[in-house]
This record gives structure tokens, C-alpha cells and sequence, in this order.
């Protein structure tokens, strides 16, 4: 039998870091998921989502927005990216985890998947709201 108790436990591994080094690999992995890197063969969502949320603000601000509002349609952004990004690590957890088809894993990734669209409807609502009324009130004489 052998003496394991010198043996970083994985916990260690990725937990006991310093602030710097944890910001560090904070930044790889938002660069990863930004990237797609994670999934070169997939379709990477960023590519619809920075657009469109750059748009999204863009015209909050051409149409005078008030700070608070264009603050809400940033939460609404960044929480549609924040559900992508949780999405594409669990898709490159379970790709780590096994390459056959197992049906729990397929309702894991498919449930992940719903929770994007379900927050991407929601930013659409909000920011409908927000820009469209001032949006038909310029328009309307």
C-alpha cells in the first residue's frame, strides 16, 4: 500500500491558487468560451451575441437612454452571454466525460441549452421595452 497523503486531492489542485493566478485563468476561460476554442466544430453563439448586444446598446444610446435603462439592457446582455458561457462548459465538461451518447447527459446539455434560450427570450422582452416605446415615440408625430 502506498503512502498517498503527499498527493495534491484535485480540490488543491484548483482551489488553493492565488488571486492573480485565479484571475488568470478567469480570463483563459472567458477567452475559451468567447472563443469557441472550447468547440472549434460547433457554431460559436458569441458571434450573434456581441453583435446584437453592441447593437442593442448602441441604440440605447443614439436614442438618449437614461442611464438606468441602458444599465438594465447591459444586465440583460451580460446575462444572456454569462448562460452561454455556463452552457459551453457544460458541453465541454460532458464531451470530457464520455464520447457515447448517454441520454442523462443529452437532458443535461438540452436543459442548459433551454436556459439560454429562456434568458435570451427574456433580454429580448426587456430590451423590446426599453428601447421600442421611446423608439415609436420619436417616430410618432
Amino acid at each position: 500500500m502506498t503512502d498517498d497523503s503527499n498527493a495534491k486531492l484535485p480540490e488543491d489542485a484548483y482551489s488553493n491558487r492565488h488571486w492573480a493566478q485565479k484571475f488568470k485563468i478567469s480570463m483563459r476561460g472567458l477567452r475559451i468560451g468567447l472563443t469557441g476554442a472550447q468547440s472549434p466544430k460547433s457554431l460559436n453563439s458569441f458571434v450573434i451575441h456581441v453583435p446584437v448586444g453592441i447593437a442593442v446598446l448602441l441604440t440605447g444610446i443614439g436614442i438618449g437612454l437614461e442611464p438606468i435603462p441602458i444599465s438594465l439592457l447591459v444586465l440583460c446582455i451580460g446575462t444572456v452571454m454569462v448562460a452561454e458561457l455556463l452552457n459551453s462548459s457544460l458541453e465541454s465538461l460532458a464531451k470530457a466525460i464520455t464520447k457515447q451518447t448517454d441520454q442523462n447527459v443529452a437532458n443535461a446539455l438540452d436543459i442548459a441549452s433551454g436556459a439560454v434560450l429562456l434568458m435570451s427570450f427574456t433580454a429580448s422582452i426587456v430590451g423590446a421595452l426599453i428601447l421600442g416605446i421611446p423608439m415609436v415615440q420619436m417616430w410618432t408625430p
